[in-house]
């Protein structure tokens, strides 16, 4: 065994270090009795350092990456298999890079070495034929996408939803998380930097067209409350959903209406960039401080609290059933298991809970009960009280809850300072699912969540 590891050690060691497209793979020697060795439980292990460049002919080190790589037991191949194995991994690594993303500053010497499927075939043996099926990106694919699959279904299990992997997966959402700094400037006023008209921010002044009415509600000047270069998002997965050009600006009214919780709003799609202009509100209108953003895509799944995992994926007679024990006072042994509800939501999703919590499309977050119940409430005359029974209607309502969208939610707290003028909940941008599709923003409606 030991001469079989010296072989191992011997071959790794003329093809390492590796130079690939902005990376450079090595044996990470450095402090180590031994790069390959047999631990404990006779496991194979290869010690790696995968050397970051900042460009493609650019070899000034970015990141370094080291790790340990289990392999498997070295029992189960002869030595030769193993190496024929290596080999072939190292020849498939221009492929392999490209399928695991544009960015190797993420990667690690595991991401390299992640496919194992070859050696469960008996059929390669050979450091050529491990390099055909390792650099065909339609296997790796297939690969990529079984371990996936897997990995869903280990969560999905304690649910009681292992069957609706695909129904589950469909609710994940990508989201724009959106990183605020504030823009005061303290120096003297002819020194202040120039207004970047058409720039992404939250606050501070719109850019509007010559003739563009600002906003009103009954009379009263609505407030900005943020514009987005749709140009500059465009890359993003989320912004897919929006338009590619132009810029979607934001006003909100800070007095409900008959509903406190309901606000009018009206969401602005600019064509024409050429002419814009800051333009500060009418008089009486008010102000929010300017901030500047920078953007951080995530993935999501819905929250706990909203109905996507009950109404969206249960036969309606046990989202009945549930909903007449809630309405009876009972909330009591729900359809769906919180704590591996909680646990999938929070596995399976990339999301920063970290308030404040500022995004553009996604999944809202909550402060008290479902808001995606409550833009649909805020729809019926008078709204409507009776959504925990256990009736025809509540269930209907329910379900049509699910078809707003999140247009774009912003955090009334930013730095320990109201950010807007409420009390420290959030504001939602909705927008029904199918205006979204159409860019029909004339449909958005305005709501809050607070304290």
């Amino acid at each position: 065994m030991a001469r079989d590891l010296e072989l191992l050690r011997e071959h790794l060691g003329r093809r390492l270090p590796l130079r690939l497209p902005s990376c450079r793979l090595e044996l990470a020697s450095a402090g180590r009795p031994a790069t390959v060795w047999q631990d404990e439980d006779g496991r194979l292990r290869i010690a790696l350092l995968l050397v970051v460049f900042t460009g493609p002919d650019d070899e000034t080190p970015r990141d370094v990456h080291e790790q340990e790589l289990c392999l498997g037991d070295f029992a189960e191949q002869p030595v030769e298999r193993w190496i024929a194995y290596l080999e072939g991994t190292l020849r498939a690594l221009p492929v392999i890079l490209g399928e695991r993303g544009d960015d190797p500053t993420v990667l690690l010497p595991s991401d390299l070495f992640a496919y194992d499927e070859p050696l469960a075939d008996p059929a390669l043996n050979t450091a050529d034929e491990f390099a055909g099926v390792l650099a065909d990106p339609a296997r790796l694919a297939a690969w990529d996408r079984a371990r996936a699959d897997a990995g869903w279904r280990e969560m999905l299990a304690p649910c009681g939803l292992a069957d609706q992997l695909d129904a589950v997966r469909a609710l994940v959402r990508p989201a724009l998380r959106l990183e605020l700094e504030r823009d005061d400037w303290e120096g003297d006023e002819d020194d202040a930097p120039p207004h970047r008209i058409g720039h992404s921010r939250i606050g501070g002044r719109p850019d509007l067209p010559p003739g563009q009415a600002w906003p009103e509600q009954s009379g009263r000047p609505l407030v900005f409350v943020a514009q987005f270069d749709l140009a500059a998002l465009a890359r993003h997965p989320a912004a897919r959903e929006l338009p590619a050009h132009g810029l979607l600006s934001f006003f909100y009214d800070p007095q409900g209406e008959d509903d406190a919780m309901q606000h009018a709003v009206r969401v602005l799609h600019l064509r024409e960039l050429d002419a814009l202009a800051p333009r500060s509100p009418p008089t009486g209108g008010e102000s929010l401080t300017e901030h500047s953003l920078r953007v951080r895509p995530e993935r999501q799944l819905p929250g706990l609290e909203s109905g996507f995992f009950y109404d969206a994926l249960l036969p309606e007679a046990q989202v009945m059933a549930y909903l007449e024990r809630l309405g009876a006072g009972n909330g009591a042994n729900p359809p769906i298991d919180p704590s591996a509800l909680g646990r999938l939501v929070d596995v399976m999703s990339d999301r920063d809970w970290q308030r404040p919590i500022h995004q553009l499309l996604g999944c809202a977050d909550s402060i008290q009960g479902d808001p995606y119940l409550d833009v649909e409430i805020s729809t019926q005359p008078g709204g409507w009280s009776g959504w925990d029974e256990g009736s025809p209607r509540a269930y209907q309502l329910r379900r049509r809850a699910l078809q707003w969208r999140l247009l774009l939610q912003i955090d009334a707290v930013q730095d320990g300072e109201l950010l807007l003028n409420q009390d420290g909940g959030f504001f939602y941008f909705w927008i029904p699912a199918d205006a979204l599709a159409a860019h029909d923003w004339t449909r958005v409606r305005g709501c809050l969540q607070c304290h």
